[in-house]
């Protein structure tokens, strides 16, 4: 009688280096499916709560600087930084300018860009008539001789003038337009804070701007990258917030990494109420505002 134990054994390690049937393949790929279809929804819940979170403490930072701005009587600004995912507070060292429309706007830059060439022309004038005028030496040297000193004319004209310098310096005209700065506040809601993974600005509109500031994408950023440092900006949008109770006309736009899902907050001027809607909201009609 043979002992079959040995042919059994080779038999089966010549399955076992034959791999995977067609079959089983078949299967572990419908159940990776399955896996993977059940994964979806999770993940998609996790995005989703993400994104509530960021529209909560959004909103909660929007009202809470909206009180903030009248009890210190402030002019505030909230800074989104569209491309790097984060917003943050900043306070006004003087009143605030902001325009109705982007033309308004506008007009305003061009009006500073001809003060500011007019300025410039005025300070060349006056450098070009001091520099013709004698100086406080050659005066001293013509009146009390080559050996006098400055200081004695000076002492005399001072006395003359009533202590005042005949030749002070006089500065061209300049227009100082209002700063901001970052609130000092590095615990509280005016710090510099970031969207949660998987978040980001799909877009601000305020009425300075003619349509919705988005992120720039990767070809954007590579355009910008190549131009000279100081000439390198990345896209940012503000809402201003004054001590009279009024905040600037905002509509901040919230998604997921792919722009599925969009959350908007709709700011109401007057009240500084924040509505958050789940979906991509209307740019308000100024217009027929004001008709109304």
């Amino acid at each position: 009688m043979k002992h079959r134990t040995q042919p059994t054994r080779a038999l089966r390690f010549a399955r076992h280096q034959q791999g995977l049937t067609l079959i089983e393949i078949v299967v572990v790929l419908t159940l990776v499916g399955a896996l993977m279809l059940a994964a979806v929804p999770s993940l998609r819940a996790v995005f989703e709560v993400d994104l509530r979170t960021a529209s909560r403490e959004l909103a909660a930072t929007l009202r809470y600087v909206y009180e903030e701005a009248a009890v210190q009587n402030v002019s505030m600004r909230v800074a989104y930084d569209l491309d790097h995912r984060s917003w943050w507070v900043e306070g006004a060292d003087s009143d605030v300018r902001i325009f109705a429309n982007r033309d308004e706007k506008e007009a305003f830059l061009e009006f500073q860009e001809q003060k500011a060439l007019s300025d410039a022309q005025l300070k060349e004038q006056m450098d070009n008539r001091r520099s013709a005028q004698p100086t406080l030496q050659d005066l001293t040297s013509s009146l009390l001789g080559d050996d006098a000193d400055p200081s004695a004319l000076s002492g005399i004209m001072g006395g003359l003038m009533g202590g005042g310098n005949i030749f002070g310096g006089g500065a061209a005209g300049r227009y100082e337009v209002n700063q901001f700065s970052p609130m000092n506040d590095s615990r509280g809601m005016f710090r510099k804070r970031e969207l949660p993974s998987g978040t980001r600005f799909f877009g601000v509109w305020t009425p300075e701007a003619e349509d919705v500031v988005r992120p720039m994408d990767e070809f954007e950023v590579e355009a910008m990258l190549r131009e000279e440092p100081e000439d390198q900006k990345w896209r940012m949008a503000y809402t201003h917030i004054f001590p009279g109770g009024y905040m600037e006309d905002t509509v901040v736009y919230l998604s997921d990494d792919e722009g599925q899902s969009i959350t908007s907050l709709v700011v109401d001027p007057l009240i500084g109420r924040v509505r958050v809607v789940r979906d991509e909201a209307d740019v308000p009609d100024l217009r027929a505002r004001e008709r109304d």
